[in-house]
């Protein structure tokens, strides 16, 4: 019996580097919302939605920046290999 061999892979997995975006981007939006209901708090209920604002605006262009690069690093063509079966392997249909 001969040994399988095993093939270089033909498709490799891409993580996206790690970021502060998404914890950027719920501040931003608890912010936003404090804004919205937090009346007679610390500050001016306005201050607390500008501050949201702006942190939901740059977690969000974060966002779209690094999933554009990471998207644009992708190898653009990939080697095609397939596994080709012997004929000899099928066989009709047993009856059990």
């Amino acid at each position: 019996m001969e040994k399988s061999q095993i093939i270089e892979p033909t498709e490799t997995i891409q993580l996206p580097a790690p970021s502060w975006a998404p914890a950027l981007l719920a501040f931003g939006i608890l912010g936003l919302l404090a804004g919205t209901f937090a009346t007679g708090f610390f500050l001016p209920v306005w201050s607390y939605a500008v501050v949201g604002a702006i942190f939901t605006f740059f977690a969000l262009r974060s966002f779209a920046r690094k999933g554009r690069r990471s998207f644009y690093s992708l190898p653009r063509e990939q080697e095609e290999i397939r596994a080709e079966l012997p004929v000899e392997s099928f066989g009709p249909p047993g009856r059990d």
